[in-house]
């Protein structure tokens, strides 16, 4: 464990075995503080950080109907991550159309669900859900897949 995870970890017991954001950066203001380290307290640097992580919310944001004329059909993100050697945001209809872009999407998307899958299933054993967890994910799965046979 890290200096600063022994922190987090003292900060936690002090605080009722909870942390906030905004306790963790108060204490990381000290230079003295094994946080310190992990935050940019320049400003100017921070702050440009800071916009470009609201830039990214934005374009996140936005959706469009894939099949307007199917109105019950869920939006999806007008732009997608796409890895074109540095990471940038393509207008979904341009992915439709570029099987290169199509391909790294779906791994993107593939890797994420691998990651969710195996969070699940640590969280599920910890927590001595995994048979309850099992049977929901069954469940979505065959919902989805009702769903697919009848759209």
């Amino acid at each position: 464990m890290t200096r600063w995870e022994r922190e987090l970890e003292e900060m936690a017991s002090e605080l009722g075995d909870k942390l906030t954001p905004e306790a963790v950066v108060d204490r990381a203001r000290s230079a003295n503080s094994a946080l310190h380290s992990m935050f940019d307290w320049d400003d100017a640097d921070a702050a440009e950080k800071y916009r470009l992580l609201q830039a990214r919310g934005l374009i996140r944001r936005v959706v469009v109907h894939l099949e307007p004329h199917k109105p019950n059909e869920p939006p999806v993100r007008a732009y997608l991550n796409v890895d074109r050697g540095s990471r940038e945001y393509v207008a979904v209809s341009v992915v439709q159309s570029s099987p290169q872009a199509t391909q790294a999407v779906i791994a993107h998307l593939l890797t994420d669900l691998r990651s969710v899958q195996a969070r699940l299933l640590r969280y599920a054993d910890a927590l001595d859900a995994s048979d309850e967890l099992r049977a929901s994910i069954n469940k979505f799965l065959a919902r989805n897949e009702r769903k697919k046979r009848a759209g």
